[in-house]
């Protein structure tokens, strides 16, 4: 099991920046598995370069990300989080939609943005 911040909303909290260009590139850093406590998913990005915009809290990673779970489906949402203390930027943000609480996540993606 990973420590990874998860808030009373259930959602689990990235720790690593995705402002500006992210490139996800196939093998190194495009799957998630997601498990919840009698569940499991497993998200694949496709490679590419995607922008987050910090300004107008706009993001291509959260867009493929949703897109890629709504094509599933899957009960999951990805968000755009933000620290806005001293250093501004935005983070992965995930949860589920059917209550559930995520106890677990593994992978290349997890390993570039959360762990």
């Amino acid at each position: 099991m990973h420590s990874f911040y998860t808030d009373d909303y259930k959602r689990v909290w990235g720790n690593q920046t995705i402002n500006g260009d992210v490139e996800i590139i196939m093998g190194t850093n495009d799957e998630l598995n997601i498990f919840t406590d009698t569940e499991s998913y497993t998200l694949t990005l496709p490679p590419g370069k995607y922008h987050t915009e910090y300004t107008t809290n706009v993001s291509e990673l959260i867009n493929e990300l949703n897109h890629q779970i709504s094509i599933s489906p899957l009960p999951i949402q990805a968000l755009l989080g933000g620290y806005h203390k001293d250093q501004k930027y935005n983070i992965v943000v995930l949860q589920m939609t059917n209550g559930k609480e995520i106890v677990d996540l593994t992978g290349s993606f997890f390993d570039s943005f959360f762990a």
